[in-house]
C-alpha cells in the first residue's frame, strides 16, 4: 500500500464521528494491507513506530516540524512559522504550502523513515531529524505531508484507540469482531499492538499460546470499589487484605542481567529508580516480574511520605542529589513470573506464598503488609490500622483470584473510606474541555470539563464541570502548559458531550478529583439512560485534588463504575 493511501483512509476516519463506522473503515484498511504492512499500519494508527514501553520518541516539536517544512519548500521559516500559528496545525500548513504532487510512497518506506528519524539521537541530530524529515517532505503529496507531520509531533489525534483497533482486527483479520477477547488478552499481556496484528495473522492458535514475556510489560489489573467492610465481606468472603499505600504503582522485569521497570501507563520509567534496583539485584537473583508500590519514606524515622513526593523523581535526568532527597521503599504485592514460569494464572493464595519465599524484608523493599480477614470487624480494625501508619487504606483480594492482565472486577476491592459527607472514594476523570474564567481567572482556564471512560463504546463521556481546588500557579502556569497542546477546534471523536466549552482538549490529562455526591443530570453523558431515560450522572460540587500522570485516560475511571458509586451512595 502506498502512504497516500493510507493517509487517505485516515482523513475518512479522522472526519467520522461513530464508533462502529471507523470500526469498519479500519477493518476495511486492515484487509487491504499487505501482512508485512500491517503491524508497521497498527502502530501508525497510535501516532507511533514502536510500542509505547520501548520510550522511542520522535523529539520533533512543531516548531522543528515547521523548519523542516520551510526547507522542503524553500520557504522563510518565520513565515512557515506565522502560518502553521494561524493554521493552527502544521499539518494544515504542510497542505497550503507544498505543490500537488502525486506523492505515493511505500507505507513501509515511510515507516521506515520516520523509525530512522525517531532513533536519531545524540550531538546533531536534531539537524539531522530536520533534514530526513524535509527530504520526506519533498517527496510527499500534500495530503501524505499533513499525516507524516502530524505523526512526528503527536498530533495525529484520529480519536481511535485501542479498544477500537482490536474490534477492527478482529473483524479483519478473524472474521468476527466476537474475537476480539482473544487479541486482547493477547495485548494484556504483552502491550504491544503490533505485536498482536502478526500473530493474528499467524491464526488463533498463535494468539492463545501467548505467553507472559520478561520486558514485555504486563498491563495492570485493576480493583472495583464497595462503600463499606460489611459490603466487602459479603462480596469476598474471608479474603486477604493488604495496606494500599500511597506511592508509585510500578512493574519490575528482571531478566538476569537487564532490568525494566514500568508505570501503570506502559512507560519505560527505569532511570527513576536506580537505587531500588540495586537493592533488587543484590538479593533477588532469578528472573522474575513484580509488582510493587515505589513510596518516599524518611528514613531517620521511617514514616512514608504522600504520593506527590515520589513525583519528584519524574524527570528526565535523576541527579543523586534528588535520590538522597527522594529515598524510595518498594512494597512487593504481587509475584507474576520466577524463573521461567508464569504465575498469573494461579490463585492468589499461591502467588502469595511464592512471593514471601523469595521476597526478603530489606531496609529498600519488602512484602506488602497483609492480613487474613474473616469479619468485618477485623477488616475495620486493619483498615485503621493502615490509615495510621500513612497509607491510602485497603486492597482487599479474593484469596482463589488469579491475576487477570488490564482487567477490573471483583476479585479485587478498593476500601477507602469517605471523609466529611462526602463520596467513599475520589475519581480519576479526564479533562476534555474548559471555560474561560472571569475577574481573577481573566486570560485563563476558569472551569475544566471532565470525563470518565466507557470501554465498551471506547469513548469519554463527560460527568462534571471543576472550578475549585486548583491554586494560582495551577491556573496560570501548570494547566494552560499541559492543556495548550491538546487544544483542538472541536470535540475529540470519542467525546461524547452534550455541553458546549469554550475549548475543546484532545483525551490527554487525568485529574483526580473529589465530589460530595453524584446526581442524575441531563446535561452530561456519563451513563446516559443507564440510571434513568434522559438522563446521565453528575458530580455535585467537585473538587480537583490533583493530578494522576500515572494514569492515562483509558485508565480513567469508568462510567460504570460512576454508576456503581452513586448506587453504593443509598447503601
Amino acid at each position: 500500500m502506498t502512504f497516500k493511501r493510507f493517509a487517505e483512509y485516515l482523513a475518512k476516519i479522522e472526519a467520522e464521528s461513530g464508533r462502529l463506522e471507523i470500526i469498519r473503515m479500519l477493518s476495511e484498511l486492515f484487509s487491504e494491507l499487505e501482512p508485512e504492512e500491517l503491524p508497521k499500519a497498527v502502530l501508525l494508527l497510535t501516532g507511533r513506530v514502536a510500542p509505547e514501553f520501548l520510550g522511542l520518541e520522535f523529539g520533533v516539536a512543531e516548531k522543528e516540524a515547521a523548519k523542516a517544512l520551510a526547507l522542503a519548500v524553500g520557504a522563510d521559516e518565520a513565515e512557515v512559522w506565522r502560518r502553521v500559528r494561524e493554521l493552527g496545525d502544521v499539518g494544515h500548513a504542510a497542505q497550503e504550502l507544498l505543490p500537488d504532487q502525486e506523492g505515493g510512497l511505500p507505507l513501509l518506506e515511510v515507516f521506515e523513515e520516520l523509525l530512522a528519524l525517531a532513533k536519531d539521537a545524540g550531538p546533531g541530530s536534531q539537524l539531522r531529524k530536520r533534514e530526513r524529515l524535509s527530504r520526506l517532505l519533498k517527496q510527499a503529496s500534500p495530503l501524505e505531508a499533513v499525516y507524516i507531520l502530524r505523526i512526528v509531533t503527536g498530533r495525529l489525534r484520529l480519536g481511535v484507540g485501542e479498544a477500537t483497533i482490536l474490534d477492527a482486527l478482529a473483524q479483519a483479520v478473524l472474521g468476527d469482531r466476537a474475537k476480539r477477547p482473544m487479541l486482547e488478552r493477547a495485548y494484556n499481556l504483552t502491550s504491544d499492538l503490533a505485536y498482536v496484528a502478526e500473530l493474528a495473522l499467524k491464526g488463533e492458535e498463535a494468539l492463545q499460546n501467548v505467553r507472559v514475556q520478561v520486558g514485555k510489560p504486563i498491563r495492570m489489573m485493576l480493583a472495583e470499589r464497595l462503600p463499606n467492610a460489611e459490603a466487602i465481606m459479603k462480596k469476598l468472603g474471608r479474603h486477604i487484605a493488604e495496606y494500599k499505600y500511597d506511592g508509585e504503582r510500578i512493574q519490575v522485569h528482571f531478566d538476569g542481567e537487564q532490568f525494566w521497570v514500568y508505570s501503570r501507563r506502559i512507560e519505560n520509567i527505569t532511570h527513576q529508580y536506580p537505587d531500588l534496583l540495586k537493592a533488587f539485584r543484590a538479593h533477588l537473583k532469578k528472573p522474575y516480574i513484580l509488582e510493587a508500590e515505589a513510596v518516599v519514606y524518611d528514613p531517620d524515622t521511617g514514616e512514608l511520605l504522600p504520593f506527590q513526593f515520589v513525583l519528584n523523581r519524574k524527570v528526565k535526568h535523576l541527579s543523586r542529589e534528588l535520590i538522597e532527597k527522594y529515598p524510595v521503599k518498594a512494597f512487593v504485592f504481587e509475584l507474576l513470573y520466577l524463573d521461567g514460569e508464569a504465575l498469573i494464572d494461579l490463585p492468589l493464595v499461591e502467588r502469595r506464598e511464592r512471593l514471601e519465599a523469595f521476597v526478603p524484608k530489606t531496609d529498600r523493599f519488602e512484602p506488602s503488609e497483609r492480613r487474613w480477614i474473616e469479619s468485618a470487624e477485623e477488616l475495620e480494625a486493619f483498615f485503621d490500622e493502615a490509615l495510621e501508619v500513612g497509607d491510602e487504606g485497603l486492597m482487599c483480594k479474593r484469596p482463589d483470584g488469579n491475576y487477570e492482565a488490564g482487567k477490573r472486577g471483583f476479585k479485587w476491592v478498593k476500601f477507602k473510606r469517605a471523609a466529611g459527607g462526602r463520596l467513599a472514594d475520589t475519581l480519576d476523570l479526564v479533562v476534555v474541555g474548559a471555560w474561560w474564567g472571569r475577574g481573577r481567572r481573566s486570560g485563563t482556564y476558569g472551569s475544566l470539563l471532565v470525563a470518565s471512560y466507557n470501554p465498551e463504546e471506547d469513548r469519554f463521556e463527560t460527568v462534571t464541570k471543576v472550578g475549585s481546588g486548583f491554586t494560582d500557579e495551577d491556573l496560570q502556569k501548570i494547566l494552560p502548559a499541559r492543556l495548550d497542546p491538546l487544544r483542538r477546534e472541536g470535540p475529540a471523536p470519542r467525546v461524547w458531550a452534550f455541553l458546549e466549552p469554550d475549548v475543546w482538549f484532545e483525551p490527554g490529562l487525568v485529574i483526580e478529583v473529589e465530589a460530595q455526591e453524584i446526581t442524575l443530570s441531563p446535561n452530561h453523558t456519563c451513563a446516559y439512560g443507564k440510571v434513568k431515560e434522559g438522563r446521565g450522572l453528575a458530580l455535585r460540587f467537585p473538587r480537583f485534588l490533583r493530578y494522576r500522570d500515572d494514569k492515562s485516560p483509558e485508565e480513567a475511571t469508568t462510567s460504570d463504575e460512576v454508576v456503581e458509586l452513586y448506587r453504593l451512595q443509598w447503601k
